[in-house]
């Protein structure tokens, strides 16, 4: 009987998990649909540089990195496929992140930062608080602040460029 229990639940957890994501995946599309449908405010399925710049500076700033078939109008699949290139970034910037930080500490020293150069050529800039440490915090406004000051190619779109939990 116990052999039986455990057999279900292995055969059943992954199916539970595929559901809750399938489910997640679901309430984050209806939300992206709405607010598509905000910011389109013309109904046209086509998002114009105006329509974003009064209703989403950040993607108007973005627009024509968004805009790849340059035609004046940003399509919902445009959108996704800016997102999940940013979304991939910041996963790997994430797992770099994580292999440089040898004692799992969730910060880069100096030594484990020479591993990014970029970062480590930047290191005092942005080791704000002086501990000779760079937290995820320090990293991430030193990016922001990157993009923040980058011409309209920049990521302002969507701020999970920077990575947005502890590297482990």
């Amino acid at each position: 009987m116990k052999k039986w229990i455990a057999g279900m639940l292995f055969v059943a957890m992954p199916c539970v998990a595929w559901s809750a994501d399938q489910a997640g995946k679901k309430e984050m599309d209806a939300k992206f649909d709405q607010l598509f449908k905000t910011v389109d405010s013309n109904s046209d399925g086509k998002i114009s540089k105006e329509e974003a710049e009064m209703k989403a500076p950040a993607m108007a700033d973005g627009f024509d990195a968004i805009d790849t078939n340059h035609d004046s109008g940003l399509t919902k699949v445009e959108i996704k496929a800016f997102t999940a290139g940013l979304e991939k970034k910041r996963r790997e910037f994430q797992q770099r992140l994580g292999k440089a930080d040898k004692d799992k500490n969730g910060m880069l020293s100096k030594g484990e930062a020479r591993a990014l150069p970029n970062l480590s050529a930047h290191f005092d800039e942005i080791d704000v608080s002086l501990d000779g440490q760079l937290s995820v915090k320090e990293i991430s406004d030193y990016l922001r602040t990157l993009t923040s000051a980058a011409p309209a190619t920049s990521t302002a779109l969507n701020s999970s460029v920077v990575p947005s939990t502890p590297a482990k």
